[in-house]
């Protein structure tokens, strides 16, 4: 009897909380002004990309209790307005929401403690991770429990043109709360203000079996330094 009051307890507080988070519109997890809608470019005159998450719903960023999975699937698209190959890479980063108690860390990455903080509550499928897939490859010395880390995508997005641009395979495509996930990991973000993921991003021309500058696949602009994220 008393384990069952311990469960019934502690879904109740899960429960609370969310709804507190609700009414100081404080998320724990957010994406205001974070996606990109064209990304950064470097090229001739009509190279474009957008960055699109078709899944994500921002109301999903207050839907944090155990158990649960929030869809959120950024991918890029090939728009240029001529025919251009593009190589992609994408920046992610945690950062903190204007609700942190200290305003002056609004917009900035997120320590390396708060990280791991977040961490232990949500569970990203990142694309990379996948020893089936490995579409995006994550750059070398970083991993998933760092607050910035950057992808190439290995393949190369061609346009087609004038047919539509091809679009990646998502970087990722859920954020898991595991049931195990108890009120003590939660209140470590509640007490920062939540968090938002930014994501940003660059495209360079492909020109294939151009080796000197890089530009003959994503992985040899990675290794030539070109990505500027």
């Amino acid at each position: 009897m008393t384990g069952k009051k311990k469960i019934a307890g502690l879904l109740l507080a899960a429960i609370c909380l969310g709804g507190f988070c609700a009414d100081r519109t404080m998320a724990y997890m957010s994406d205001k002004e974070q996606v990109k809608n064209h990304l950064d470019f470097v090229g001739k005159d009509g190279l474009n990309a957008i960055l699109t998450e078709p899944d994500w719903r921002e109301e999903n960023g207050l839907k944090v209790i155990p158990n649960t999975v929030i869809p959120k699937n950024p991918q890029v698209t090939n728009t240029s307005e001529i025919d251009l190959d593009e190589l992609v890479a994408l920046k992610c980063e945690f950062v903190y929401t204007a609700e942190c108690p200290d305003r002056s860390r609004t917009g900035r990455v997120l320590s390396s403690q708060d990280m791991a903080s977040v961490v232990e509550v949500f569970q990203i499928d990142y694309n990379s991770d996948d020893p089936k897939k490995g579409d995006w490859v994550r750059f070398e010395g970083q991993n998933e429990t760092d607050a910035v880390q950057c992808f190439y995508y290995r393949k190369t997005l061609n346009r087609n043109y004038p047919g539509t641009g091809e679009t990646t395979v998502p970087l990722f495509t859920e954020l898991k709360i595991p049931k195990t996930v108890n009120n003590r990991r939660f209140s470590k973000i509640q007490t920062i203000g939540g968090f938002d993921i930014r994501i940003s991003g660059h495209v360079l021309q492909q020109m294939t079996g151009e080796n000197y500058f890089g530009l003959n696949c994503a992985e040899d602009a990675y290794r030539a330094g070109l990505f500027e994220l």
